[in-house]
């Protein structure tokens, strides 16, 4: 099934995209690009989380985002002789789409409606991006925790569940480890979660709904 970006499309402009739009396996523990490298491919997220961080002065990580389902990075391979200028790990094994930069422009010059469904996805990394800073400023940890479990589960055998670990959910929530490890036991001790290995179940999601406003 084609994305809903490309699904969006007229039907020509469809079939380019989805010609233009390889599968492509990212898997956790790589990297799928690195600041220098010449930005030329762009890519789609299918399935999975990728952050994207950089290095501080003292060759500290900093986690811009992380993206998910639904949402591009490498975006500067939308503009000539950029590099991407972050490091771009996988969280998990991810399913992604990419195309080359050349792919890109044919079929953005042929078909302005392929332009128009860039613009929409980057406007949504922006807004998500807005989003992400304001919670860091305004919220505690609890809210952007439950915010992030909200995010990330699925159905799984037991029920809805979450198989990031503690740290990519530190990733997510802007925060460490260790505090995310502190809230999580709070949570599981108010049975709203149950924690397990390599995975969390969440027992009530509408309760995770009310702390994450």
């Amino acid at each position: 099934m084609s994305p809903e970006f490309i699904a969006a499309l007229p039907k020509e402009a469809r079939a380019e995209a989805e010609r233009v739009f390889r599968p492509f396996a990212a898997r956790r523990g790589s990297y799928v690009c690195y600041p220098d490298d010449p930005a030329k491919t762009l890519y789609y997220i299918a399935e999975g989380w990728v952050r994207l961080f950089q290095l501080g002065p003292d060759e500290e990580e900093i986690t811009l985002t992380v993206v998910g389902s639904g949402e591009i990075f490498g975006e500067a391979a939308l503009l000539p002789n950029e590099t991407y200028g972050v490091f771009a790990e996988p969280l998990v094994d991810c399913e992604l789409l990419s195309a080359s930069r050349e792919d890109l422009a044919r079929l953005t010059s042929r078909f302005p409606e392929a332009q128009s469904a860039f613009v929409w996805l980057l406007s949504k990394r922006l807004r998500k991006a807005e989003e992400r800073l304001r919670d860091l400023r305004f919220k505690e940890v609890l809210p952007r925790l439950a915010k992030s479990l909200l995010a990330a589960m699925k159905s799984g055998e037991e029920g809805l569940e979450v198989t990031l670990s503690h740290q990519d959910l530190a990733h997510l929530a802007g925060s460490t480890r260790e505090t995310i490890t502190k809230v999580l036991g709070e949570l599981a001790m108010d049975d709203t979660i149950e924690l397990g290995y390599r995975r969390i179940l969440v027992l009530k999601p509408e309760a995770l709904r009310e702390v994450s406003l």
